[in-house]
């Protein structure tokens, strides 16, 4: 590996790290936000929910500056969301801190699909795979660190204490990987009118297989991120009554998904995409049946199982979506990350409703009937792969 390619995987994994650690700061400490703002827990949601959302708006409006020289695209995201995250710990009132994480989604957005696309532009085909398994497995470290680091914090301090304290990690990472990113070797195009944008959105949305991996983003990761939304507070009441630094502990179990991810994407080149893809899924569905019992060690083994198989499956999703097209990656990447954030922030506010009144056997089948209908798209999907 040249030092070129070390320090594109750095600043990839420095990446990742940042736009997972603050997307989803708020998660392990929903019922502190929701007693410091004196909203419900489905209000509470909305921090996590309005993020996702205006992401996944965002990731509609950056491939429209594609002229923008893709490392300038992503610097200023990593920038700009660290210090929007220090600028909401200072917020009292409920509506503005919402304001502040929809712009924080918004600004996130100018990394996912510029990452994906710098990848599929930069990285040989061959090796895409190993290099998105790679890129995964920081946005896996980033959402587990962040999570950790704010329960623990949260717990011995406060909210602002601790999430002031992580995105000022954030922003000296975002300055590392400014310095360290290479510049994209492709040339970059000139600027295209917004109406030509959605030309060629529409013309990938004919595409069938395109549709069928939205459908499988929108599923498995509003699955995954409805089931941590709420198991934190399923442990912080009876029978489980556990403090909110032992519950940020739970959110280690993300390692399982970085080594998931970086695996996954190596077997599909052994036992081929659509063997590979049903062993992670599978997985993924014996997890979420785990969580059933009440009993703390099977529920940690069921979110263990869940996770690796969730990230296996996301890994190998990801680098398919590069392949259904030749042109237009970037966009089909757009694509499949709004599948992805669209799903995260609409199964989440409904899982809110649902666990008000099911409590954890509502979340439990809902995620159950995602899962099963992603296994029956995927089936279609890599038919043939």
């Amino acid at each position: 590996m040249t030092i070129e390619q070390k320090k594109r995987s750095i600043s990839l994994l420095l990446a990742g790290f940042i736009i997972f650690s603050s997307l989803y700061v708020t998660q392990p400490i929903f019922n502190g936000l929701s007693r410091y703002f004196n909203v419900s827990l489905s209000d509470i949601s909305l921090t996590l929910s309005v993020s996702t959302f205006m992401l996944g708006i965002g990731l509609i409006i950056v491939p429209m500056f594609n002229n923008i020289e893709k490392k300038r695209m992503m610097s200023i995201s990593v920038l700009l969301v660290s210090l929007l995250s220090i600028a909401s710990v200072f917020v009292t009132n409920f509506h503005l801190f919402l304001v502040i994480r929809g712009l924080m989604g918004l600004a996130l957005s100018g990394v996912p699909s510029i990452a994906m696309a710098y990848i599929a532009d930069e990285v040989h085909k061959d090796r895409i795979r190993k290099v998105m398994g790679l890129y995964v497995a920081g946005t896996t470290f980033g959402g587990m660190s962040g999570r950790v680091v704010v329960g623990i914090l949260t717990d011995i301090a406060n909210w602002q204490v601790a999430i002031a304290s992580l995105s000022i990690i954030n922003l000296i990472l975002a300055v590392l990987m400014v310095i360290l990113l290479p510049a994209s070797t492709v040339q970059t195009p000139n600027w295209v009118s917004p109406k030509q944008h959605f030309i060629k959105y529409g013309q990938l949305l004919k595409i069938p297989a395109v549709l069928k991996a939205m459908s499988l983003a929108f599923l498995l990761m509003g699955t995954f991120v409805t089931i941590y939304s709420y198991i934190t507070v399923r442990f912080e009441r009876p029978p489980f009554s556990l403090s909110e630094s032992t519950i940020a502990f739970i959110f280690i179990l993300y390692l399982i998904g970085t080594y998931s991810s970086i695996n996954f994407g190596k077997l599909s080149y052994k036992l081929g995409i659509k063997k590979a893809y049903a062993v992670a899924i599978t997985i993924m569905i014996i997890g979420i049946a785990l969580t059933f019992i009440t009993y703390l060690p099977i529920d940690i083994l069921g979110l263990a199982a869940m996770t690796f198989g969730f990230f296996g499956a996301h890994s190998i999703q990801s680098s398919y979506i590069a392949t259904l097209t030749e042109s237009s990656k970037s966009h089909a990447s757009t694509l499949y990350l709004l599948g992805y954030y669209v799903g995260s922030s609409l199964l989440t506010m409904l899982g809110g409703y649902i666990f008000i009144h099911l409590e954890w056997l509502g979340i439990g089948i809902l995620s159950l009937v995602l899962t099963l209908t992603a296994v029956i798209i995927s089936k279609s999907l890599f038919k043939n792969a």
